[in-house]
């Protein structure tokens, strides 16, 4: 069995989730795959902003630099 997460008060697994899903008619799966395939992207360009942020954070502060692989062979070799 597949771990359960909360929807509302009630734990609900996974394979619940897929069997309900499997009694839709083939539209409302297309639509409920349609609305998980722009919240995942939504999700990964929020990463992304927030990876980018930490990195111009960290450029900002000095823990990091930006360079070249050529630069980076250098510190690297010292």
């Amino acid at each position: 069995m597949v771990q359960g997460h909360l929807m509302g008060s009630e734990a609900v697994s996974l394979n619940t989730v897929l069997e309900y899903v499997d009694k839709l008619d083939i539209e409302d799966q297309q639509y409920i795959q349609e609305i998980i395939q722009r919240r995942l992207i939504d999700a990964k360009r929020s990463a992304i902003v927030h990876r980018a942020k930490e990195a111009k954070d960290s450029v900002r502060k000095n823990k990091s630099r930006s360079g070249t692989a050529k630069d980076l062979l250098v510190d690297l070799n010292g």
